[in-house]
């Protein structure tokens, strides 16, 4: 599997998109995942994947409390009714994929992990300032997980896992453009300079968070064919594109 690219979404108009829908439909026609299998993973296979499958396990999952509290001050003043109710699906769509990773973490014993540095260093990082610091950290976490997921699915010969990757890739790439979306209902009449500015931001906080989990869990990402160069290189490609959808409120071919 190679990087899928967000204009496979084919969401155009994103002011026209109707995400409530989107996200009711997508719940409703998930992949057929079947957990009956437990000898698919070899025990080297289970040993590569436990250290990062259980960190994305737990930062797939979050109450959203914070997020919401900073989504309805936000929707309040942009008079954009629908939003809360979209990002409650939205963490109702992250918190299946932690409990689809948790439940395949069980089938092989793999026990989930109450607490990790890198998830907590990403939680405070994300409550210390408005929706907009919220949302840079989500998205970048996001495009992360769209190459974490592809080098998951090459690493290993489980069919159950590839599917589970498959379907968390479809749902994450919907989640950038979404998350994509709302900064530039943030930036959209603020000063450009102020916009440049933070567009540098994101492109440190993406170099800084590449350089760290790829790192850490470079066994798994260099058997999922994600070299170093190319895991920094497909995660920038996907912060240009997010980038592009916060200057123009659209995906362009």
């Amino acid at each position: 599997m190679e990087r899928v690219k967000l204009k496979t979404t084919k969401i155009k108009k994103l002011s026209n998109f109707d995400w409530i829908e989107y996200f009711k439909y997508n719940n409703s026609h998930l992949l057929k995942l079947d957990f009956s299998n437990n000898t698919e993973l070899s025990n080297e296979e289970k040993k590569l994947i436990t250290p990062s499958i259980k960190a994305f396990q737990l930062g797939e999952g979050s109450e959203g409390k914070h997020l919401m509290h900073v989504v309805e001050k936000f929707a309040l003043k942009k008079n954009y009714k629908e939003y809360p109710k979209i990002m409650k699906l939205f963490i109702m769509e992250e918190n299946r994929h932690s409990q689809t990773l948790k439940k395949y973490m069980e089938i092989y014993n793999i026990e989930p992990a109450k607490k990790l540095w890198i998830d907590k260093v990403f939680r405070i990082l994300r409550k210390m300032m408005g929706l907009e610091c919220e949302v840079i950290i989500l998205v970048t976490a996001e495009m992360i997980a769209l190459s974490y997921y592809t080098a998951l699915s090459n690493a290993t010969n489980s069919t159950l896992l590839k599917t589970i990757c498959t379907q968390m890739l479809n749902d994450e790439l919907k989640h950038v453009v979404l998350q994509s979306d709302t900064l530039h209902r943030i930036s959209k009449n603020r000063n450009e300079m102020i916009n440049k500015l933070i567009r540098k931001i994101r492109i440190l906080v993406m170099k800084v968070t590449v350089y760290v989990v790829w790192h850490k869990y470079k066994k798994l990402f260099i058997e999922g064919n994600y070299e170093y160069k190319k895991f920094k290189k497909y995660s920038l490609e996907y912060l240009k594109e997010s980038i592009n959808i916060e200057k123009t409120g659209n995906l362009e071919e």
